[in-house]
């Protein structure tokens, strides 16, 4: 499939190629020990990232009575590790480009996004990984779904109904029009920008068996679980499907319970909101 999938990315030219900025924040975001001044500069550098930086930083989301004005200040005041997860989802949301009649899919996508992200990083705050790199890889784990979209007209299948692909994860039925999926393709199109190794796997390996995963896929696909789980209505809780993951992704750090589980989905979907184009 990765031949297969190569070629669709190849051969889909209105796929959009990353900012400088986003993969250099994600070096400078991976090293032990980090200048929040230089991050904070890298940012400011980037006018597109930082205008939407800002914009959500001003938002109800935050609901600061004072009116943020640059980066540094935003920094500042909400504080480096805060504006480390903004800039990644505001990052990631400028990747996420769908045709315009797709606007309500794209709020669809947005917000299990935001969802699998909050999740991944609750998830990995108990297990003792980066919290940045999980939020980061859940965010992107579906960014394969564009391509899907984007590439239905050259495929020469039908697109009338290309929401289809992204509002829903039908790998054998995306196989067979694509002959690869949104989790291939995402993978691919991750090297393409020379993104990190481990979030090009966890988004190639979220739909994977839990016994093949890497630490950060196993969370990511557990977090892509746990949001697609109606909390409320989940009996037993955690729902049986999700054991074997859960086994791996944690090992021998307990789950969060069903009500830290929905605080954190109630905040991605706050975060949706604002993140989405034109909120």
């Amino acid at each position: 499939m990765r031949s297969t999938a190569e070629d669709i990315i190849r051969d889909t030219p209105q796929l959009p190629p990353p900012p400088q900025v986003m993969t250099d924040l994600l070096v400078l975001f991976a090293r032990p020990e980090v200048d929040a001044r230089r991050i904070a500069d890298a940012i400011a550098g980037d006018v597109v990232l930082s205008l939407r930086t800002l914009k959500v930083a001003n938002s109800p989301f935050y609901g600061l009575s004072k009116r943020i004005t640059s980066v540094h200040e935003a920094i500042a005041i909400l504080g480096f590790r805060s504006v480390r997860l903004l800039v990644l989802a505001v990052g990631a949301v400028g990747l996420m480009q769908l045709p315009p009649g797709l606007r309500t899919s794209l709020g669809e996508l947005l917000r299990h996004s935001t969802r699998c992200a909050m999740l991944a990083r609750l998830l990995a705050e108990r297990t003792g990984h980066s919290p940045e790199e999980a939020f980061t890889a859940g965010l992107l784990h579906d960014v394969g779904k564009m391509v899907l979209v984007q590439a239905t007209p050259r495929a020469g299948i039908d697109a009338s109904t290309p929401h289809r692909w992204v509002e829903h994860s039908d790998l054998p039925a995306e196989r067979e029009a694509f002959g690869t999926d949104h989790a291939e393709l995402g993978m691919v199109l991750l090297e393409r920008w020379q993104f990190p190794d481990a979030l090009c796997e966890s988004t190639g390996k979220h739909h994977e068996a839990p016994d093949t995963l890497s630490p950060l896929s196993a969370l990511v696909a557990l977090a892509d679980g746990l949001a697609h789980t109606d909390l409320e209505r989940a009996d037993p809780f955690p729902p049986e499907r999700l054991a074997p993951w859960i086994a791996r992704a944690m090992g021998a750090s307990p789950l969060p319970d069903a009500a830290e589980l929905a605080a954190a989905i109630d905040e991605a979907d706050a975060l949706a909101r604002v993140l989405e184009p034109d909120a």
